[in-house]
């Protein structure tokens, strides 16, 4: 990054900042707007769980900044629009590790949001979302990142999506659909010109997504319908740039159903239960598609000054029987993002893909307190076992041991703060140790560092 690009950089931000000063000002307008800078550290060791590798290592900074503003027509109609720009500095690997790197990334400049909503319609109590916007349900298991590939940048889907409202009921209906270009050469195109892939593939899908909460005291229940098409995007050599890096990631081809149901339950003021259970069907890369999945925590609150409570998880990802003629390797499908980590996202391309969890049994014992005002510490461990002894293609063998399903142990720690409206945090630490699922050459620990500071106005 040059001097000229670091003064437009400086010149945007200030820009952006003395802009988001006016909201303040602005709260009787029908325009509003605000700003973010996300500014991180981040270092990650033996990346594949070898420290032979020269590119094992990672150690890099992210300073990403978001421009955003909602125009209200009348009560009824709103135009929004949000605009990133998220540049990168490399210190490890180096060029001469990894010749394709961009050790400056000058970064993407896009919108990751632009929406027009609906609401009320016809008289309805009907909302419609239209464009690009993001879009989480449930607790973002299987719908939460449409853009796995930039690193949490954005989370974006291109979608419709329409929620009727039966409030008498206490039930909501969601019917959406999605349609996502696996790379940003589609409007609105970046505004800078770079074309990045955003995921390997182009998909379109269907999504209908009920929740009561009204059925059963104290708790929310939910049921899904899902449909996803996945079209291969073609990369010489299946390879994906973004973030100024350059890697193999292959498109997956193929059709898959879901239906799940999910409950969130407050079974006493102590104990909270939530779970979600799914089935898979269809075809994915020409083979019958048949897959299951759990997720849920069980969670005991003591009630005391520093709000401490307890937890275990239990999930559960089907693995591809490596006898079958059938694939029941379980599709994370839009959910690819570090739902309960930050470490493993860099290692599940051993068996399976960038950010892929599958595969999978997880046991997890935590533990969450307000240790200050302004500050949450969490812990937890995690014991990882494959499902099956198989890899997403053949090629990938080589990095198990082909007779243990034990992954290993990680253990996590973040303290997050929120200091003020304006000023947030977080630091936090992970550890991974494989177990002999892996193979011999890939038995070296790993961890994860970051530290990160939000500013908001």
């Amino acid at each position: 990054m040059n001097t000229q690009q670091l003064g437009l950089l400086a010149a945007g931000l200030g820009a952006m900042l003395t802009g988001a000063g006016v909201v303040a000002e602005s709260d009787t307008t029908p325009f509003t707007w605000g700003a973010d800078v996300r500014l991180r550290q981040t270092w990650v060791d033996n990346v594949g769980h070898t420290a032979d590798s020269a590119t094992a290592d990672r150690t890099f900074q992210r300073y990403r900044a978001r421009l955003w503003g909602t125009y209200a027509f009348n009560d009824h109609l709103h135009a929004s629009a949000r605009l990133l720009w998220e540049g990168r500095h490399y210190d490890e690997p180096t060029r001469t590790d990894m010749p394709t790197l961009e050790t400056w990334y000058s970064g993407g400049v896009l919108l990751d949001q632009l929406m027009i909503q609906l609401d009320q319609l016809g008289g309805l109590p009907l909302q419609i979302k239209l464009g690009r916007q993001d879009i989480r349900l449930g607790n973002g298991w299987l719908v939460f990142d449409g853009t796995p590939l930039d690193g949490a940048r954005s989370i974006y889907f291109d979608a419709i999506r329409a929620t009727y409202t039966l409030e008498s009921h206490g039930t909501t209906l969601d019917f959406i659909y999605i349609d996502q270009n696996a790379d940003t050469d589609r409007f609105p195109q970046p505004l800078d010109n770079d074309i990045e892939d955003q995921i390997e593939q182009h998909e379109t899908g269907f999504i209908l997504y009920g929740r009561n909460s009204t059925l059963l005291p104290d708790t929310t229940l939910d049921a899904y319908a899902l449909y996803k098409h996945n079209r291969v995007s073609d990369t010489p050599n299946t390879l994906r740039r973004n973030n100024g890096m350059i890697f193999p990631s292959p498109s997956d081809r193929g059709d898959i159903y879901a239906a799940g149901v999910r409950a969130e339950a407050k079974l006493t003021p102590n104990w909270a239960l939530r779970a979600e259970s799914v089935y898979e069907w269809g075809t994915r890369n020409d083979r019958d598609l048949r897959a299951f999945g759990l997720n849920s925590r069980l969670t005991y609150s003591f009630k005391d000054a520093l709000k401490n409570q307890v937890h275990v998880d239990l999930e559960y990802l089907s693995g591809d029987d490596p006898d079958s003629a059938e694939d029941e390797a379980f599709d994370p499908l839009w959910g690819r993002w570090t739902q309960w980590n930050e470490l493993l996202i860099y290692h599940w391309n051993l068996d399976a893909r960038g950010g892929e969890a599958t595969n999978l049994q997880r046991l997890n014992l935590g533990w969450i307190a307000q240790v200050h005002p302004t500050t949450q510490l969490l812990l937890d461990y995690h014991a990882l076992w494959a499902d099956e002894l198989s890899t997403r293609v053949t090629a990938q063998q080589p990095n198990l041991s082909g007779d243990n399903d034990f992954r290993g142990h990680l253990i996590t720690a973040w303290l997050k703060s929120t200091f003020s409206p304006h000023v947030s945090g977080h630091l936090g630490a992970e550890y991974f140790m494989p177990g002999h699922y892996y193979a011999d050459t890939r038995q070296d620990d790993s961890f994860f560092v970051r530290a990160e500071v939000v500013l908001t106005w």
